[in-house]
């Protein structure tokens, strides 16, 4: 190798171990004592002042490529991703700047990521020509655009920016990010290894009982882009087989099969006849951010007088089993006796199936300690906080409560 080859290969190295190291570096965060606006935080979306107790959020039209905007609102994990909410509508300070100060506890509500998440919804007006006449006019027409967070210095999740704050921990964002980058082939599953099984179902044994398992929809599909369905529904139905399930309780309500396309087994349809299927339809933003509400309360209770007076063993599921599965799975799991850093792995094995999905156990804490008033660490007993609560609020009896967890652990 000659000199001139020697000192390319020298620069090309050098230069690919910094860009390595540069994409490598963690995001660090800036904290002013008030507003001063400059090109990252313009990017970012958001400012931390006031010692990190206030959010500033922050809306250049110019940095998001949008022109003549009217109203721009913030959707966020932290107001049930509504679109267009009068408390989170943003101030605007001149023609291509808008504003908004929030205290963090009011934006301290986890999204998937286990951070809090948001969008920008802008109102604006679009330019179009039109011929009149026989002349060409340019006219505006009023369009809705919901911003994707592309190129921002900060951490996103499926283009949803991340507010983080100093004391933050990022490693489950990285972790997330590796978990979205691709779909899982069916070719990539070991289908001989009950790990692979169980990953590609989602289907499991709850933590803290022997007679409770929670998984993917036996019958609905729900990513028939994927080369992975099929197998992974026939995987769910062969598994109830296998493990005699009686009682089945399904969260995703009674949907409608697809003629052609999808049908139901005739074990479930004896299951389903003989009354032992509990159909129950609830939402995202229930078990997440309402889990404090009646309905959920209700909802529980129902669900565990199901249990009481069925034949077991008994499998939860959604559509997915991740959100409505995984909250009420980990409740089961708690009122058994489960421990909290066994109901948290449990709950993020969902993120092994592959479908580009994730969840961050940080957003089932939120759900729960919304229920029992009080943080969640390794040694809280769960399985008492959750009992005085529902027994408090005369959501369930001691004796329910007693009966569940003999149903569950036969």
């Amino acid at each position: 190798m000659n000199l001139r080859k020697l000192v390319l290969f020298a620069f090309l190295a050098f230069t690919a171990v910094n860009a390595f190291s540069k994409a490598k570096e963690p995001y660090k965060v800036e904290i002013q004592e008030s507003v001063k606006l400059n090109k990252f935080n313009k990017k970012l979306g958001y400012q931390l002042i006031n010692a990190g107790e206030t959010v500033c959020f922050i809306f250049d039209a110019k940095t998001w490529e949008i022109e003549r905007p009217q109203r721009v609102y913030i959707e966020g994990s932290f107001n049930g991703w509504a679109k267009k909410l009068g408390a989170w509508e943003m101030a605007k300070i001149k023609d291509n700047l808008f504003m908004l100060e929030a205290a963090k506890i009011d934006v301290q509500v986890p999204g998937n990521s286990g951070h809090p998440e948001f969008r920008f919804v802008v109102t604006a007006e679009v330019p179009y020509t039109e011929t009149v006449c026989g002349k060409e006019l340019t006219r505006y027409k009023t369009e809705v655009f919901e911003t994707e967070a592309k190129n921002i210095p900060g951490y996103k999740l499926l283009d949803n920016s991340l507010i983080i704050f100093p004391e933050d921990d990022v490693n489950s964002i990285i972790q997330a990010e590796a978990s979205l980058k691709k779909e899982k082939k069916l070719k990539e599953f070991n289908l001989s290894k009950e790990e692979d099984i169980a990953s590609i179902s989602n289907f499991r044994q709850v933590p803290g009982t022997s007679a409770l398992y929670r998984g993917y929809h036996p019958y609905k599909i729900s990513r028939a882009n994927l080369d992975t369905e099929e197998s992974r529904i026939n995987l769910v139905r062969k598994q109830l087989r296998e493990k005699g399930i009686k009682s089945i309780i399904t969260l995703s309500g009674d949907e409608t099969l697809v003629d052609g396309k999808e049908q139901l087994p005739v074990f479930i349809t004896d299951i389903r006849r003989s009354g032992n299927q509990l159909f129950i339809e609830t939402k995202y933003n229930t078990v997440y951010y309402n889990s404090e509400s009646k309905d959920f309360g209700n909802m529980i209770a129902e669900i565990v007088r199901f249990i009481n007076s069925h034949e077991g063993p008994y499998y939860v599921h959604c559509r997915l089993g991740t959100d409505r599965t995984g909250v009420v799975s980990a409740m089961l799991a708690a009122f058994s006796g489960a421990k909290w850093p066994d109901i948290a792995k449990d709950y993020q094995k969902s993120n092994d199936m592959g479908i580009k999905e994730y969840r961050d156990s940080g957003l089932l804490k939120y759900s729960m300690e919304r229920i029992i008033g009080m943080e969640i660490n390794d040694e809280t007993d769960l399985q008492k906080a959750l009992s005085q609560y529902f027994v408090d609020r005369s959501f369930l009896t001691r004796d329910e409560i007693n009966t569940l967890v003999k149903k569950l652990n036969p």
